[in-house]
Formats: structure tokens, C-alpha cells, sequence
């Protein structure tokens, strides 16, 4: 079942390439919200569009992806989705964590469940990944404060000084330093959630302090599998994103579609590669830095029998 050290990164992908039903679940639901979301908000936006010049773009001549960045982009955004994304959103949410205790099962018993065992095992761990979530929440607080007061001195040094460099490296370390944060902190919570399905944990602050004790104990090693694989989603997301803006015309609407599918399963997938090595990981030598280890009892000396000559 568990992969060597060594295999851990690259067993992830193995393993979610033979468990790929548990991508397929999400992406088509996803799929299927988008849908819904993006007919009524272009019946809301029909007025708008019918009277803009961005809809030689986005409506005469094809799709194009740069426009509605642009639109969506500045202070005052022409083009908004308004609240009926921000509810589809909330559904995916609440459906993610739904089937988050499903796939991280089939992961970790690498065996493909039945429709019945997957809904099952995730309404089983969904509470106990909820009270995560409202966990996750008050730990980025801090990352958020860190944020805030980095980009207020930003914006302070950009005043005072003449020259906008420093201003610059100010914002580019405070990103840096946010960023690490937010990675971290997820990684933490993913541990987390693996515990409580590895070791059955019902209880949330429990999980958390599992997951603690294995990342302050094993930070390198996660912290390095996690960054490997977020490092290529980054990459493969800004190349499918430049040729989408670059290279496919407006008129292409079809590859537009295709393309656009391509990169959020492509995003879904490295994610899910994410926590399957997570679980490899774990598998290999969670249970021992997680558990003590029980002491060694010596065996007591044998007295020795008196013989008689």
C-alpha cells in the first residue's frame, strides 16, 4: 500500500492516474455549476453587452479570454458576475467538502469505492472537516494582518521615497513571505485531514495537533513535496493561460472552451495529486513520527541455581 521515500512524489501521480474516478466526480459537478452560473449571469449581462464595444470580442467575432480579464480588472470593473457566481461557488464548496473524506479514503486504501462507499465515507468525515475549515479560517488571520501592514508600509515608502524601488522590494518580499505563510498553513490542515482519516480521529482539534507535531517534524520533506507540485501547476496554469490569451483567436470559440476545461481540470488534478502524496507520504512514515514509541523492556536476569558438587 505505502511508497517508499523516494516514491512518494511520483507515486502521487501514479496513484491518482489509477483512482482518476475521484477527479472526474468533481470536475463534472464543477461543470455543471459553471453552466448555470455563467447562463444566468449572461442574462443579466445581455443589457451591458448589447451596448459595449467589448462585445465585438465577446459575442460578434468569437471569445476571448484577454477581454474579459480586462473588463473584470481596475477599480471599477465593467464586467462583474455578481452574486449568482458567489452562490454556485458556495455549492462547489459545500460539495468539495462533501467528497474530500471519499477521496482521500480511496487514496489511502488505493482502491476504487462504489458510488454508495464514496458518499458515505464523505458524509462520514464532513463535520469533522467543517470544524477544520472554521479552523483554517481563524489561523489565517495572522497571514492576513501580515499582508495588510506589509502593503500599508509599502504604500508609506512609495510616499516618502523618490525613487519607487523600494517600495517595490517591499511588496515583492511581503508577497514572498504571505505566500510561504499560505502554504504552510494549508499544508497543515491537509495533514490534518489525512490523520483523521488514517487513524479514524473524530476530533478536530486533535487532528490539528497531529498534523502540527508531523509538519514541525518533517517540515522539509512536506514542505518540499508540497512545493514540487505546486510549482508545476503554477507553471502549467501560466502556459496554458498564455496561449489562451496569445495565441487562439476570438473566433475560435470551440478551442477556447476546450482550453479553458483543459486548465481548470489540469489545476483540479495537480491538487489531487497534492493530497495523494500527502497520503503516500503519511503511509510511509506518518504512524511512526506521529506515535511514541513504546519503551524497550529489557528481560530480567536469570538468578542462577546453585549447584551441588
Amino acid at each position: 500500500m505505502s511508497e517508499g521515500k523516494s516514491g512518494v512524489f511520483t507515486g502521487g501521480a501514479s496513484l491518482v492516474w489509477r483512482r482518476q474516478r475521484v477527479l472526474w466526480w468533481p470536475y463534472l459537478v464543477c461543470l455543471l455549476l459553471a453552466h448555470f452560473a455563467a447562463s444566468t449571469t449572461m442574462g443579466r449581462l445581455d443589457w451591458f453587452l448589447q451596448r459595449s464595444l467589448a462585445s465585438d470580442r465577446l459575442l460578434v467575432h468569437g471569445f476571448s479570454f484577454g477581454a474579459v480579464i480586462e473588463l473584470m480588472s481596475g477599480q471599477s470593473p465593467l464586467l462583474s458576475f455578481g452574486h449568482e457566481g458567489m452562490h454556485f461557488g458556495f455549492v462547489f464548496f459545500f460539495f468539495m467538502l462533501l467528497v474530500t473524506g471519499g477521496i482521500l479514503e480511496a487514496y489511502w486504501r488505493d482502491a476504487t469505492l462504489t458510488t454508495m462507499e464514496f458518499f458515505q465515507n464523505g458524509g462520514r468525515y464532513f463535520w469533522r472537516f467543517f470544524r477544520l475549515v472554521m479552523f483554517l479560517l481563524v489561523a489565517l488571520i495572522p497571514v492576513g494582518v501580515i499582508a495588510a501592514v506589509t502593503s500599508s508600509v509599502a504604500d508609506s515608502v512609495d510616499k516618502k521615497s523618490i525613487s519607487p524601488f523600494p517600495a517595490v522590494w517591499i511588496q515583492v518580499a511581503g508577497a514572498v513571505i504571505v505566500l510561504f505563510l499560505l502554504m504552510t498553513v494549508r499544508l497543515w490542515f491537509d495533514m490534518a485531514e489525512v490523520t483523521a482519516v488514517a487513524e479514524s480521529e473524530t476530533g478536530a482539534w486533535r487532528c490539528l495537533k497531529a498534523g502540527f507535531r508531523l509538519l514541525r517534524g518533517n517540515f522539509g520533506s512536506l514542505f518540499w513535496l508540497y512545493f514540487r507540485i505546486s510549482f508545476l501547476a503554477w507553471l502549467g496554469e501560466a502556459i496554458m493561460l498564455h496561449i489562451w490569451v496569445r495565441h487562439v483567436p476570438p473566433e475560435w470559440t470551440r478551442v477556447s472552451f476546450v482550453l479553458g476545461q483543459l486548465i481548470v481540470l489540469f489545476w483540479m488534478g495537480m491538487r489531487w495529486w497534492q493530497r495523494a502524496s500527502e497520503v503516500l507520504w503519511y503511509q510511509a512514515h506518518g504512524l511512526e513520527d506521529l506515535l511514541p514509541r513504546a519503551p524497550i523492556d529489557e528481560p530480567a536476569p536469570v538468578p542462577e541455581v546453585a549447584t551441588v558438587a
